[in-house]
């Protein structure tokens, strides 16, 4: 039997200075299927633009203050199994 595959939601909302440290360390997770749902505002998506594997992510520009709604965003786009979400200025080890 395989892993499940693994939706990581990472909702950004005026913390694009702590953003690519979080997304770096989610990159660098030991798991054989998962993806990266950003849901940011402008100037967290600028942040993460600049990291090597941005193409990589699955990005939804949003800027409003209602995190709900931005999770909610990140599930309509969300392909895995199982979905999980880590806070912007948090780093998975």
């Amino acid at each position: 039997m395989s892993a499940p595959s693994v939706s990581v939601i990472v909702v950004s909302r005026g913390r694009a200075a702590d953003l690519p440290l979080c997304l770096l360390g989610i990159s660098q997770l030991d798991y054989p299927h998962f993806e990266v749902v950003l849901v940011a505002d402008k100037m967290g998506l600028k942040a993460a633009r600049t990291l090597p594997f941005f193409d990589d992510l699955k990005s939804v520009e949003f800027g409003e203050a209602n995190i709900s709604r931005a999770r909610n965003l990140g599930i309509a786009e969300a392909a895995g199994d199982i979905v999980a979400f880590i806070d912007d200025d948090a780093v998975p080890e």
